[in-house]
């Protein structure tokens, strides 16, 4: 006990050894998955990439954005924490890498902008019938005079020629504030989710919505649920399982919104590599803007 005590002593008190802080690339697999975490966390807070990146250069890991992609969709199979799910999905969106199943969890807010042309109110086109009267005083005028009613008759058809100009400025009411828009519909060759229908649910700031009631419709039958039963996968995500061969409607029922069409549709060329037997899934995000 003496001698135990004395070693103590010596090694913590007289000659302790020095400290030296360890490189990210010399931690335990789980640890570099925790410091990954932690700066797309701290990424999503300031927004600074560059940081980012000089942190992620710590791991010595040549496909870092890959694995971000990776390591965001085995978060989303586990069902963890949205919060997490996002920050590797904006931070692997940065350098340039996602995929589709990753794509659903990045706010893309240059979505928004497309909706603002608020230069639509062209409805300044009612003076067209200004245009009408015109012709019928020229008309006439032309009559008349001239008891020769043969040469007269044929002058008096040019005026139709000016409506023409009309009809192509009537395409231009399309953006309607508050609707659903389907930014995604696209399959997914996920081996582990056979013929799984996720769909996503999102406001103005690409969060996802609780509460909304969907409607996926077939032609022998329709299906109706709601998103929020599954908040730790995210608060708007609802899924639904679809049957092989079969084309799909979804649209949102209580809201305006868009509906994604021929959902299902897939070739043999859509998802060579999934094994036999297995159907690719498929993703639908609506995105309110």
């Amino acid at each position: 006990m003496i001698g135990m005590s004395m070693s103590l002593f010596y090694t913590w008190v007289l000659d302790p050894p020095a400290l030296t802080l360890a490189p990210p690339s010399s931690l335990n697999p789980h640890d570099k998955e925790i410091y990954t975490v932690l700066v797309a966390a701290a990424y999503t807070a300031d927004g600074d990439l560059e940081r980012a990146v000089r942190r992620l250069e710590g791991l010595r890991d040549a496909g870092i954005g890959n694995t971000l992609v990776l390591l965001a969709e085995r978060y989303i199979a586990e069902n963890r924490d949205v919060r997490d799910v996002r920050a590797l999905a904006r931070l692997a969106d940065a350098l340039g890498h996602t995929s589709a199943l990753v794509r659903a969890f990045i706010a893309t807010p240059t979505a928004t902008s497309t909706a603002s042309p608020t230069a639509t109110p062209l409805p300044t086109l009612t003076a067209t019938p200004s245009l009408t009267p015109t012709p019928t005083s020229t008309v006439m005028h032309t009559v008349i005079p001239t008891r020769q009613s043969r040469p007269t008759s044929t002058p008096s058809k040019t005026p139709t020629a000016t409506v023409t100009r009309t009809p192509t400025p009537t395409a231009t009411p399309t953006a309607e504030p508050g609707r659903f828009r389907v930014v995604q519909s696209t399959p997914l060759c996920d081996a582990e989710a056979d013929g799984i229908l996720r769909i996503y649910v999102r406001d103005e700031d690409g969060e996802g919505v609780p509460g909304v009631q969907i409607s996926v419709s077939w032609p022998e039958g329709e299906d109706r649920f709601y998103t929020g039963f599954k908040p730790s996968i995210d608060p708007g995500y609802a899924d639904f399982e679809m049957q092989t061969g079969k084309v799909y409607e979804v649209r949102l029922v209580d809201e305006k919104s868009d509906v994604a069409h021929n959902v299902g549709v897939v070739t043999e060329q859509t998802c060579p590599g999934l094994p036999e037997g297995t159907d690719p899934s498929w993703q639908v995000v609506f995105r309110k803007g």
